[in-house]
């Protein structure tokens, strides 16, 4: 893993600081959907929408419902091409790192090693998952067979990230005769040191992206659409300093992909702008990528 030491619960993903921020900016009891009617987002219905479920149609879809704080979702998967539809029931956001391991190891390694701090163990994989949404992230890869452990990293009021506090479970994939092909994109995002790059426009409507990491280091992608006059420079600094109305509603993206890797996000935007953000800290110097430009502002019609 070609990441800086740090402590594991520091930001692993995007949305660890950010899930944090708009916690602190609205009432625990306030459900996402609700949160998104309260600073006036008119997708707010989005939560309920199947949003292209048969877009990916020889995937193995698996629906994970996230709560305060578990997962709901198989231990055993079938591998090969996968789509997982996460789901948020919980009055905090969450999302889905999901992370290959060796035979030998399980979640309770990456929990001894949540206690201990240091850096990531070099025998866990990130593969990507479903990032954090005010709706429905619908992420597409393909699983080898092996063990795997699924956890949220996103941080209560408390500080506490939800990891600690039970939100891990074990995973095995299991060989199959699945060998369907990945999806065909409409767009394609290319994360890089320091840029995320798309080969068309985003439009409104439906869209199949093709996420891959082209970096030397790995690389997430948050999506956020943004208030009127709303930058995401001003969603970043909101997740240092949540003072107000959030500056945006989280709509998906994915967790931490390795150098190398490709994997899916499907999605269905309404117009507007929107700001794509990458949270990982550097190898060099341990600012976020964000810092190094890893940031921008999009608009979709």
């Amino acid at each position: 893993m070609h990441r800086t030491p740090r402590h594991p619960q520091g930001p692993l993903v995007a949305v660890v600081l950010l899930g944090t921020a708009l916690m602190q900016a609205s009432p625990l009891a306030t459900p996402l959907a609700a949160q998104s009617a309260r600073v006036g987002m008119a997708h707010a219905p989005v939560a309920s929408r199947a949003i292209g479920s048969a877009t990916v149609m020889a995937a193995h879809v698996v629906n994970i419902t996230t709560t305060d704080y578990a997962f709901d979702m198989p231990a055993t998967l079938p591998s090969g091409l996968t789509t997982m539809r996460l789901a948020n029931k919980g009055k905090e956001l969450h999302h889905v790192y999901l992370v290959k391991v060796p035979a030998g190891k399980s979640s309770k390694d990456i929990l001894a090693w949540f206690k201990a701090g240091g850096p990531p163990p070099a025998w866990m994989k990130p593969v990507g998952g479903p990032n954090a949404s005010a709706g429905i992230t619908e992420f597409t890869s393909t699983l080898e067979a092996g063990d795997y452990v699924a956890f949220c990293v996103i941080p209560s009021p408390d500080g506490a990230p939800h990891v600690m506090k039970g939100m891990i479970k074990d995973l095995k994939v299991t060989p199959s005769a699945n060998r369907s092909a990945a999806p065909t994109p409409t767009r394609t995002l290319t994360l890089k040191d320091y840029d995320f790059i798309f080969d068309k426009p985003l439009t409104a409507g439906k869209h199949v992206i093709a996420v891959k990491n082209s970096g030397p280091q790995p690389h997430e992608f948050f999506l956020a659409k943004l208030m009127p006059g709303k930058t995401p420079m001003e969603m970043a600094q909101f997740a240092e300093k949540p003072v107000g109305a959030p500056p945006g509603i989280p709509f998906g993206g994915i967790t931490d992909i390795l150098p190398g890797q490709t994997v899916y996000l499907t999605v269905d935007l309404p117009a507007g702008e929107y700001g794509i953000i990458c949270f990982d800290p550097d190898v060099k110097d341990g600012k976020p990528h964000l810092a190094h430009g890893m940031i921008k502002q999009l608009s979709v019609r």
